[in-house]
């Protein structure tokens, strides 16, 4: 899950503030009752979130004296200073929890990478849904840095592509390499147009079309995906960028005219 450490270190510095620095009125003597309403209910509200985000997270030790906050709110001897008490008790268990976690900074740029939940847009998740699992790794990993990762969740994403586009032309893409797909491909491509009986009446633009894609593939096969596929085949974050832009870029153009 994404952790929010921000809002959560937020709201407990809040409820920090009103004790430490007397914005709940009285001494600490005060009965917690007696504070105003909208005191009351904002301090309410305020733990109820911090303790169910401490369970969600999970944060057991520090969602325990949130909780005994909470059941005692409604006693009527229940005074500020205990409130106070059990907040320090409270930040002390939170500074403890968060000690144990190791956390990834995402640069900013690149937090829509990782929070995308479409990464190649609505036509491709329509027509390639098999594609969704790799499309948000590649991207997921090029917010972690993760950039050889990403290519190799790419290359996944364009087989994907291609046995669609072999399927369209009847070319076997099972247990068999990209080099003789793609060539089996190309074949059926040109001969699109050779019956006149059964080629379509926009055979010519269908031609040019995926003539482009199988020739696309071809690059792809030769300038990315054997390298991947071997120990060899490593990849900086330039490069990984680079061909998440073309990839992305791709398949939204097969998607105008392939699918699964």
């Amino acid at each position: 899950m994404m952790f929010e450490a921000g809002r959560l270190a937020a709201h407990m510095m809040q409820l920090t503030t009103f004790t430490a620095f007397g914005s709940i009125p009285g001494a600490e003597t005060a009965l917690f009752s007696a504070c105003e309403d909208g005191k009351r209910k904002f301090i309410t509200e305020l733990v109820e979130w911090a303790s169910a985000y401490c369970d969600e997270v999970p944060f057991p030790m520090t969602a325990l004296p949130l909780r005994r906050i909470l059941d005692r709110l409604q006693e009527a001897d229940f005074t500020v200073g205990d409130l106070g008490e059990m907040l320090r008790n409270a930040s002390e268990r939170l500074r403890d929890e968060a000690g144990t976690l190791k956390l990834l900074r995402i640069q900013l740029d690149r937090v829509k990478y990782y929070e995308t939940q479409q990464p190649f847009g609505l036509d491709v998740a329509n027509n390639f849904p098999s594609v969704s699992f790799d499309a948000l790794e590649a991207c997921r990993c090029f917010a972690l840095y993760r950039s050889t990762a990403c290519v190799f969740h790419l290359m996944r994403v364009l087989e994907i592509g291609l046995h669609a586009f072999a399927d369209r032309f009847g070319v076997a893409s099972g247990h068999t390499n990209w080099h003789n797909i793609i060539e089996g491909i190309e074949k059926a491509v040109r001969n699109l147009g050779i019956d006149p009986t059964t080629r379509p009446p926009d055979w010519k633009d269908q031609q040019e079309f995926f003539s482009q894609a199988a020739s696309h593939f071809m690059i792809f096969k030769d300038a990315w995906r054997n390298y991947t596929a071997h120990e060899r085949g490593k990849f900086t974050e330039d490069e990984a960028e680079t061909i998440l832009i073309n990839v992305r870029s791709f398949m939204q153009k097969l998607a105008t005219q392939l699918h699964e």
